[in-house]
C-alpha cells in the first residue's frame, strides 16, 4: 500500500531559480523538524499548526522506499494547514552544499569567543555555535541526491 503523502515547500531567501520559489518541493510521506519544544513530526492529515524551528537537522521521508533526506535548518517557522506543510527559514543547506572545514573553523571561533563573554553574551553565542555544530553535522552525511539550485 502507498504512502499517504503531502506537499512540502521549503522556502529560504537565498532561492535563485527562475522556475521555483522553493529550495525544495516534492510531495512527501514525514517530515521531522527541530522545534523549541524538542522535534515535531508531521503526516498526511496532520491538524493545522505553526511551530517555531530551532536551528537543528530537519528530516524528510520522500516514501516509495526512497531513501531519507536530511538537510541543515537555521530557524524559521513550519506552518501545516490542509496537507501542505511550508517551512520559511533563513537557510537551509544539502550535506553537499556545506564546506566542514568553514563550519569547524566558525565553531572553533565561538568557542574561543564563548571563553572571554561575559553572561549577557552567551545565549546569542550558543546559537552560533549551535548553527556551526549542525553544519558540520549535516556536512558530514551522505549527499542528498536530488537535483537542486546551489
Amino acid at each position: 500500500m502507498a504512502d499517504k503523502k503531502f506537499e512540502l515547500r521549503l522556502l529560504t531567501p537565498a532561492v535563485r531559480s527562475t522556475n521555483s520559489p522553493y529550495k525544495y518541493q516534492a510531495e512527501v510521506s514525514m517530515v521531522i523538524v527541530h522545534t523549541v519544544t524538542g522535534d515535531r513530526g508531521f503526516l498526511h492529515g496532520h491538524e493545522a499548526i505553526s511551530v517555531v524551528l530551532e536551528t537543528g537537522i530537519m528530516r524528510i521521508f520522500p516514501g516509495d522506499d526512497a531513501s531519507e533526506l536530511k538537510l541543515a535548518v537555521l530557524g524559521g517557522v513550519a506552518q501545516m494547514d490542509g496537507n501542505v506543510l511550508t517551512v520559511i527559514t533563513e537557510a537551509a543547506e544539502w550535506p553537499e552544499d556545506i564546506d566542514r572545514a568553514r563550519a569547524a573553523a566558525q565553531r572553533d571561533e565561538v568557542l574561543k569567543r564563548m571563553e572571554k563573554a561575559e553572561a549577557k553574551e552567551l545565549d546569542a553565542l550558543k546559537k552560533e555555535l549551535r548553527a556551526a555544530e549542525v553544519l558540520m553535522a549535516v556536512g558530514a552525511m551522505p549527499p542528498s541526491g536530488i537535483t537542486h539550485e546551489k
